[in-house]
């Protein structure tokens, strides 16, 4: 099987942005309201990394589908200054200590480039990978396909190097 990092597009310029007070990692609701710093012409993108993961309701519809062992939290991002509100949520992922041997790191212990065992990622779809100092959401070559096959906005895609066996 073939795994991709899923990460927020840095080529979108002007995506909206969460006040980070609103969702620290200590968040624990079963809903929220989050305002989202008001900027013109902002972006409302289907994928979010920072400060925590938060897809769109159309591409979390996706997701399930994949893997049942998600948890989400609702959120609606409100832009007072234009009146709009939108339903995002945020990602709980299973976490997977499927780091190899085989990674390359910076002097600095940030991940070069990531390798995984895929030994240890056993049938999960999609699942989180910790690193020293950075998160990675992984998506099999399924959920990779499908999410290309939509007009998803804000999302690239990176194959992962699998360890040699």
């Amino acid at each position: 099987m073939e795994y991709f990092i899923l990460r927020q597009d840095q080529s979108i310029t002007n995506p909206i942005i969460p006040f980070k007070t609103d969702l620290d990692d200590n968040f624990v609701c079963s809903s929220v309201f989050g305002e989202v710093i008001e900027k013109d012409n902002a972006i409302y993108l289907d994928y979010l990394e920072k400060p925590r993961r938060i897809v769109s309701d159309d591409l979390k519809g996706l997701l399930v589908k994949y893997e049942d062992n998600l948890e989400f939290t609702a959120i609606v991002f409100t832009d007072v200054k234009k009146g709009t509100q939108r339903v995002h949520w945020l990602m709980d992922i299973v976490k997977k200590n499927c780091i190899s041997d085989e990674t390359i790191y910076y002097p600095d212990g940030q991940i070069k480039e990531l390798v995984i065992d895929p030994k240890k990622v056993e049938l999960d779809c999609i699942f989180q990978v910790d690193g020293k100092k950075e998160s990675f959401t992984i998506v099999n070559l399924d959920v990779a396909e499908s999410m290309l096959r939509r007009p998803y906005l804000g999302i690239q895609l990176q194959r992962v190097k699998l360890q040699r066996r």
